[in-house]
């Protein structure tokens, strides 16, 4: 296929698309806008995510906050929260975990700003912390 008829098709692809996004109500288009963006970050994951509703407290350099986390993997988790943080600011976190007497505290990156959470991406400093979220993960 020539430069000019690639091009062609996916300009009538995109224009499909926009029509179809366009007279969708705002509802679908938020719906699919999640699902979107669900579907290319599942593709980017280096770590398989489990669910995992619990309580976590986090802070910034400023403020502290409580929310949920909704799921976690080996490399990080995802909080349902509406804080408005930024991707790169590193947060400071502490949850239980169910099978230990205690919190673990961890140090964590935003990856990831939605509008219904954040990605949060471990600092591991040490291997106790790798091996509490690796046998949270094994007894899920």
């Amino acid at each position: 296929m020539s430069a000019f008829g690639k091009k062609s098709n996916e300009s009538s692809v995109l224009d499909r698309l926009y029509k179809l996004i366009k007279d969708m109500s705002e509802d679908n288009q938020l719906t699919l806008l999640k699902e979107l963006e669900e579907r290319l970050f599942k593709d980017k994951r280096e770590h398989k995510r489990k669910p995992f509703f619990m309580v976590v407290d986090y802070s910034t350099d400023d403020r502290a906050y409580k929310d949920y986390i909704q799921n976690i993997s080996t490399g990080g988790v995802f909080i349902e929260t509406r804080t408005p943080l930024s991707v790169g600011q590193v947060i400071s976190l502490s949850f239980p975990l169910p099978d230990y007497q205690k919190c673990i505290k961890i140090t964590g990156e935003v990856v990831r700003v939605s509008p219904q959470g954040i990605g949060v991406k471990f600092r591991m400093v040490d291997q106790d912390q790798e091996a509490m979220i690796k046998s949270l993960l094994e007894s899920m």
